[in-house]
Formats: C-alpha cells, structure tokens, sequence
C-alpha cells in the first residue's frame, strides 16, 4: 500500500501531494496538492484541510500515490467499472523558480462505454486572498471578475465557443446553483476567455493557472469554496477549473497539460514595471513555447 502523501521540494516551491484521505478537513477530500508555500512567502497558499489542483474525480476512490523523484508526484487510478474504465493519471512537478507542471492523462480502456462527452473537474481553494476575484483576458481587453454570491455566474467560457456548442447546462445565462438543479459552477457569468490562463492575488503572490487546450477549458469561481478566512469578514474563494473531452477511443491517451506559477510580483528583467497582468501575460507566453495551445486563437 502506497503512503498517502509525500513531500517535495524545488526552487521557491514547497508541497505536498497526496490522495483524498482526511488532512484536516474532517472527511475524504480530493486528491492533489495539499499545501504549497514559497519562499518569498511565509504562508500557506492553501486553505486549512483542503488544497489545489484537486482532481474531482478521485475522491473517495483512493487513488495510488507514487513518488517519481525528489521534485514529482503521480496520482494514479486504475480502469474499473466504478469509473466506466477510464484509466486516470495525474503527475505533479515543482519546477524552479515557481513553478508547479501537472499533466494529467485520461485513457479508456477495454469495457468502457462511450459517452457523449466528458468532464473533469479541479478544485483551487486558496488562501484568505484580501481580494477573491479573478483576472484573464476578455475579447482582447484585461478583465477583472468576481461574484459575491456563491453559485451565481460562476463559468467563464472560451470566447470562440459558440453558445449552441456549450454543454446543455451552459446555454442559459439564468441558469443559477440556486435552483437546486445543477452544480454551482453551471451558472454562465456572461464572461469569456479568449487565452487559457486565469490569476488571481495572494498577499502579493500571483497564483497564475495556465492550460493547453483552448475550446476544452473553462473555469469557475465561488467566493466562499474554500471556506473561512483570516480576513475579518471574509470567505476564501475557490479559484476551479474544468477540462471537456468530446471523446476517449480505447486506447489512446487523451492528455491536458496545466502549469501554475506562484510567485511575487516584482520588477524582473523580463516584467520591468512589475504589473501583474504583464507578469501573466508573459508567463504564457512562456508555456505556449513549451506546450503549443490546441485550438488557439492566434
């Protein structure tokens, strides 16, 4: 039996990753990171029990958990009737100086039924923020967002995919968690991306969420998902995201990379007035050069 966690270590970054066993939240949560600090800051970017990059589809399951080397951690879930034998498997990677690597790879296999789509989800419950918004970028102008109400337009859509080929339950702007029908996050904000990346602020760190699949991601906030915070009269939020997949043919792996950069914002050679947004933007840049994005826009 593998142990639950490990610990590892690389450049400003320190984490731990582990399956969906109790870590303080007191019952099964989902696997991933557990806690993630810098050393550029003296805290948790995680909030108390929970973590980020959380994958949905292991809790309660029990996922394997194997160390690949001092700086990797695999997550690992076997084909079985459970999951409609769909093999899962999620690889966590520090890379200096701030980064966190995840791929995660989807694989049907022999016994699984087709689908006419399908979703994975991740949770990011972070840490007492002073600010729960989020920013990215809106049909060519930067945009800031932030819903008080948890379960009211939540989803942020990619800006060339027509509403008519959104899942069903993102067609209706009035759709709301509220109504006791759906998920929280099927509520559309009326917003769109037109580059897969989001951020939002921690105490002066950037929590930058990077993906590449254009038409295939999404992603979603709740302003309390992460429960209490240490801000007198405040929540933390849940800063999540989705990945859809039209099709898994047996046999062939169907892979999402994802890079988050959790760093301070200063003034760098590259960003010389420091702003977050320029930060952002020229992190992705950065990532598109190692991992081209599938769809793109330009």
């Amino acid at each position: 039996m593998s142990e639950p966690c490990y610990f590892i270590s690389a450049g400003e970054l320190r984490a731990i990753i582990g399956d969906d066993t109790d870590h303080g939240a007191g019952q099964d949560q989902h696997s991933g990171v557990w806690f993630l600090t810098s050393t550029k800051d003296g805290h948790t970017a995680v909030s108390q029990g929970n973590g980020v990059l959380l994958f949905g589809h292991h809790r309660g399951r029990r996922p394997a958990v194997r160390r690949v080397d001092e700086t990797a951690v695999e997550l690992f879930k076997e084909a079985s009737e459970a999951n409609n034998f769909v093999e899962t498997r999620g690889v966590y990677r520090l890379v200096p100086p701030h980064y966190i690597d995840y791929e995660m790879t989807a694989t049907a296999r022999e016994g699984h039924r087709p689908q006419e789509d399908y979703s994975f989800g991740w949770c990011c419950y972070v840490n007492s923020p002073l600010d729960g918004g989020i920013h990215f970028i809106e049909k060519g102008l930067w945009t800031y967002y932030y819903n008080p109400i948890h379960g009211q337009g939540a989803m942020i859509f990619p800006t060339d995919l027509p509403v008519d080929e959104r899942e069903p339950w993102g067609r209706d702007a009035a759709m709301t968690f509220l109504d006791g029908k759906r998920n929280f996050s099927h509520s559309d904000s009326g917003h769109t991306f037109d580059h897969p990346f989001y951020f939002g602020i921690i105490r002066g760190m950037m929590f930058l969420i990077m993906a590449d699949d254009y038409p295939g991601f999404r992603f979603y906030l709740s302003p309390s998902g992460a429960g209490g915070s240490i801000v007198p009269g405040q929540s933390s939020p849940a800063w999540d995201f989705n990945w859809q997949v039209n099709a898994l043919p047996v046999d062939e792996p169907q892979v999402l990379h994802v890079r988050v950069a959790y760093k301070r914002l200063e003034k760098t050679e590259e960003v010389p007035n420091g702003y977050a947004a320029d930060h952002a933007y020229w992190e992705f840049q950065k990532f598109r050069e190692i991992y081209p994005i599938r769809g793109a826009r330009d």
